[in-house]
């Protein structure tokens, strides 16, 4: 079976693929891609039709080795790209020689890059993906981070590579990403005070940010809220701790949770919001249920569009 040799990980890079699909109920996450745009890119460039898995890497610090002759592209943040010490596009699919150096590494703008292998990767699928897992310890390779040393089967590659450039690059970061969202259950148990902080306050992306949700900090949102029942969670649900703090939750969010939750961020804003480093301004903004499915519609349209 064709390998890809992990020579060095990173800090927190992972298999995933487009995630689960039915499996909150049995308290697993969906997980899968951070930035799901970004993985489709790298799999229409390859050719790929199945939900070939790839590598997501946070802060790419990344350097791997192929068993055996392949096709590469690397999409979502940027990064600076070497081939056996030589740079290279990372706008491209390479062509990579068995035994040749592929290293990666972040550059200043972006969070989350995938490494796409023609073929994919091809551990086992849990629950019809092979999306990791962490917290649950499924998915991927054994269920965890990727280390130094690991050996990463490859499928069988499809020889019709679609295109040759990679092309959807990484929006850039506004001074203050708007963060649209959808009302919830909870948005009229709310103060008024307390929706007037959430609505009027600048705040900025911590350091504690990672697969499961973004933690924020600011002006500490007072909700009035002493007691809630613990009930279902769901992606981009704006969680307000009792420190005031915002969180929101993304792939690998806890599937029930107690604290008050004023509605959930619509999907391409979570993309936005996982691809923003540390220190990122935010504020929040209310939509309806009608506007947050037109911008749904027309950036599938743009994705569709760019990907023909």
């Amino acid at each position: 079976m064709t390998v890809l040799h992990i020579n060095r990980a990173g800090a927190a890079s992972t298999v995933q693929d487009s995630g689960r699909i039915g499996t909150l109920q049995l308290g697993l996450p969906p997980s899968g891609a951070m930035d799901h745009p970004a993985l489709v890119s790298g799999q229409h460039l390859l050719g790929h039709t199945q939900d070939e898995a790839a590598i997501e890497m946070a802060y790419a610090n990344t350097e791997v080795t192929p068993g055996s002759s392949c096709l590469i592209a690397v999409t979502g943040a940027p990064v600076s790209l070497w081939v056996d010490g030589a740079p290279a596009c990372d706008t491209e699919v390479l062509k990579i020689g068995a035994g040749q150096r592929v290293s990666i590494k972040a550059r200043s703008h972006g969070v989350y890059s995938y490494l796409h292998v023609s073929g994919g990767i091809a551990t086992p699928a849990v629950f019809d993906s092979r999306s990791t897992s962490v917290r649950e310890g499924i998915g991927g390779l054994a269920g965890t981070y990727l280390r130094d040393g690991d050996q990463l089967p490859i499928g069988s590659a499809n020889s019709d590579v679609i295109a040759s450039i990679a092309s959807l690059p990484l929006p850039e970061s506004a001074p203050t990403l708007m963060l649209r969202f959808v009302p919830g259950f909870q948005y009229e148990l709310l103060t008024e005070q307390a929706m007037s902080s959430l609505l009027e306050s600048e705040f900025k992306v911590t350091s504690r940010a990672n697969r499961m949700g973004v933690a924020l900090s600011g002006d500490p949102v007072n909700t009035g809220v002493t007691s809630l029942l613990s009930e279902a969670t769901c992606y981009g649900a704006i969680q307000l701790p009792g420190d005031g703090n915002p969180i929101v939750l993304l792939n690998d969010r806890q599937t029930v949770g107690g604290y008050p939750k004023p509605g959930a961020v619509i999907r391409s804003d979570c993309r936005r919001l996982a691809q923003a480093r540390p220190g990122q301004r935010v504020r929040f903004a209310p939509c309806t249920p009608q506007e947050a499915d037109r911008i749904a519609w027309l950036e599938q349209h743009y994705l569709e569009t760019r990907l023909r």
